[in-house]
């Protein structure tokens, strides 16, 4: 009962204000509580002013904690560009070294290529000189061709000259012992021989050569060999072979007088005729 009383008049006091001052003024706290009144109202005043200026500051709060956010984050990143910056400028050490080396290497690559140049112009002026050299060698081989060539008219001439110096010698010997023979050059699709005629059952096989060596002696069996094989019907009876020259070797007369080989000059006989009627 004493407890639901109590509560009453709690609840009275809160709510009731004229209750409130009637306790109050029983109490003799009337001047008080209007004085408390008028400080509640001036503490709620402040309240107001201070819920403003806490909302004020809520906000500011707010705005500095997204600004606390924003330089956390402006911060990581600053530490990113630094530690990126960093890796930059260690990468950008390491480029300045191997540029550096680099650098040393172009200087080196420039000395040798400077020293290679240098070679280069002695070889280019050695080749120079070879050049001139070798035009020279040029205008001498043109120049000894030339003597060449006409060394080669003069020795056709010469050897045509011989040619038919060879068939009239041949053929007065012959006349001698009263045969006529006629004597020329025969010309195959595939051979020449220098001396041919027939007379009769005989016939004149032979070469005419300025010199004759063992190679000149051993031609005329090969030819009469390609002449009995292609041309059987050039050849009659008896075959008398013979050279015409103006200078044999001993071995190349020798190797005539072996294979019964006519060897004569316009005056003499190097060998014997093989057959006992011509003298």
């Amino acid at each position: 009962m004493f407890t639901e009383l109590k509560s009453k008049i709690i609840e009275l006091l809160k709510e009731d204000v004229e209750f409130r001052y009637a306790v109050a003024g029983l109490l003799g706290l009337e001047e008080i509580l209007r004085r408390l009144d008028k400080h509640d109202e001036k503490f709620n005043e402040i309240l107001g002013v201070l819920r403003e200026h806490t909302a004020i500051l809520r906000e500011h709060t707010a705005r500095l904690d997204e600004h606390d956010r924003k330089f956390d984050e402006i911060l990581t990143v600053m530490r990113e560009h630094t530690a990126r910056l960093e890796e930059h400028d260690r990468k950008f050490n390491e480029i300045l070294v191997v540029l550096k080396e680099h650098t040393a290497r172009l200087e080196e690559h420039d000395k040798k290529f400077n020293e290679i140049l240098i070679v280069l112009r002695e070889h280019t002026a050695r080749l120079d000189e070879h050049d001139r050299k070798f035009n020279e060698i040029i205008a001498e081989i043109r120049d000894i061709r030339k003597e060449l060539i006409e060394v080669r008219s003069y020795i056709e001439r010469t050897s045509l000259t011989l040619e038919e110096e060879a068939w009239e010698v041949i053929a007065g010997r012959f006349r001698r012992i009263g045969m006529d023979v006629k004597l020329s050059r025969l010309v195959l699709p595939d051979m020449e021989v220098d001396i041919y005629g027939a007379i009769g059952d005989l016939c004149i096989v032979g070469e005419v050569s300025t010199r004759v060596g063992v190679r000149i002696v051993e031609s005329i069996d090969e030819k009469l060999t390609k002449l009995k094989d292609r041309y059987p019907e050039l050849l009659k009876g008896r075959i008398l072979k013979v050279i015409y020259t103006m200078w044999a070797t001993e071995d190349a007369v020798e190797e005539a007088r072996r294979r019964g080989i006519w060897l004569l000059k316009a005056l003499e006989d190097l060998t014997p005729p093989p057959y006992e009627s011509i003298v």
